[in-house]
């Protein structure tokens, strides 16, 4: 049924909380999982954003490169990681199509929209909603995760 997992992380644990269903769709479907981060593109000085977007990306695959050896460990499923420049929701979608990701596994933290008639939704998720090409599963924010 699913041959990729996308699941996208922003550094934080409870972004982290997608990463064990993730694993056991993967393992029970014989699916790739990816590991995905977005960091963000900061528009200042053009001689600054190139060695800027090297060290963001550095950063990103250092973060994912940790997340696979530890909370990868031992997983049956594969897992691969990526890193994109921009901004998350657009950088999700876009990935997922050019991968042909299957479905989208990750959490919603619920803080940052500022529509009360979607109060458990952050805005990433919102727009992942109706942009992804492909089902997203939601995590929601439905108990406290400590930042480690």
């Amino acid at each position: 049924m699913f041959t990729h997992i996308l699941v996208p992380l922003d550094g934080s644990a409870f972004s982290e909380t997608a990463i064990e269903p993730a694993l056991s769709l993967g393992e029970k479907y014989h699916a790739t999982v990816t590991l995905f981060t977005v960091m963000l593109r900061i528009p200042e000085s053009k001689l600054h954003v190139a060695l800027y977007d090297q060290q963001s990306e550095e950063r990103g695959r250092h973060y994912l490169e940790e997340i696979r050896g530890t909370r990868g460990a031992g997983a049956a499923a594969p897992i691969d990681i990526a890193v994109r420049l921009g901004t998350p929701a657009e950088s999700i979608a876009a990935f997922a199509r050019e991968t042909q990701a299957d479905l989208i596994v990750m959490s919603t933290h619920g803080t940052t929209g500022t529509d009360r008639s979607r109060p458990t939704l952050g805005s990433t998720a919102w727009k992942l909603m109706h942009h992804a090409p492909c089902p997203v599963l939601l995590m929601t924010a439905d108990r406290a995760v400590p930042e480690a």
